[in-house]
């Protein structure tokens, strides 16, 4: 049980962290870096080692299990709204899970941008616009859509519109894993102080980023 709720917190860490990511490109027209990549990074992983491998480390997730504790947590208004997406990304997941058109067209232009970034690196505009370009095409055609609010000013910018839709892949592909290690809405509905718990300790068990290390240096 300890296993699956460790693995379980990492898949909806990674969730959260996307559309937490989402969410701040929307606002602000700005997300952690770090996250970002950690998060684009998770996409091209179809055959990982572990776990912890499918977002390079778990220090690449810190944004994630930070905001899976403050939604549950803090002010309900906004956990419902991150959970409002948590739950699309969910839905979506299963929809491309029952159609293998989609499917294998996911599989296939993944790969295909996958060896692009053997030239360029993991965020270049390129590849982000590719990733941008496949869920257009595939997730984007379904009836059922995610909705993104924000600053229309930002939404109207294409950068911004590719970063997000970038971001949103992400997060079907941590909503796949999810589901690949027993995630389920009644574990998220009826278990969220266990998760919010297991979330805590394996932020606590992270390195220290250079601000932690120097604050505490100061304290």
């Amino acid at each position: 049980m300890q296993d699956k709720l460790y693995k379980t917190t990492i898949a909806l860490a990674g969730m959260i962290q996307a559309v937490s990511l989402v969410k701040d490109l929307a606002q602000t027209g700005k997300a952690d870096d770090a996250a970002f990549l950690s998060s684009i990074y998770s996409i091209f992983q179809t055959d990982p080692p572990n776990i912890a491998a499918v977002y390079q480390d778990l220090s690449g997730l810190r944004v994630g299990l930070t905001q899976l504790i403050a939604t549950f947590a803090g002010d309900p208004q906004e956990g419902r709204a991150l959970m409002r997406y948590i739950m699309s990304l969910i839905h979506l997941e299963k929809k491309i899970r029952y159609s293998t058109p989609i499917f294998n067209t996911l599989t296939k232009r993944i790969e295909q941008t996958k060896k692009q970034v053997e030239y360029f690196h993991l965020t270049h505009p390129t590849v982000i616009a590719n990733l941008a370009d496949i869920y257009l095409s595939t997730i984007s055609t379904f009836r059922f859509r995610i909705i993104v609010w924000g600053n229309p000013r930002l939404l109207n910018t294409s950068e911004i519109m590719e970063k997000i839709r970038a971001l949103l892949l992400a997060g079907i592909r941590s909503a796949v894993l999810w589901r690949q290690m027993g995630g389920s809405r009644l574990q998220i509905l009826f278990f969220r102080h266990k998760i919010k718990t297991m979330a805590e300790k394996i932020l606590s068990q992270l390195p220290m980023t250079d601000i932690q290390q120097n604050v505490k240096e100061r304290s």
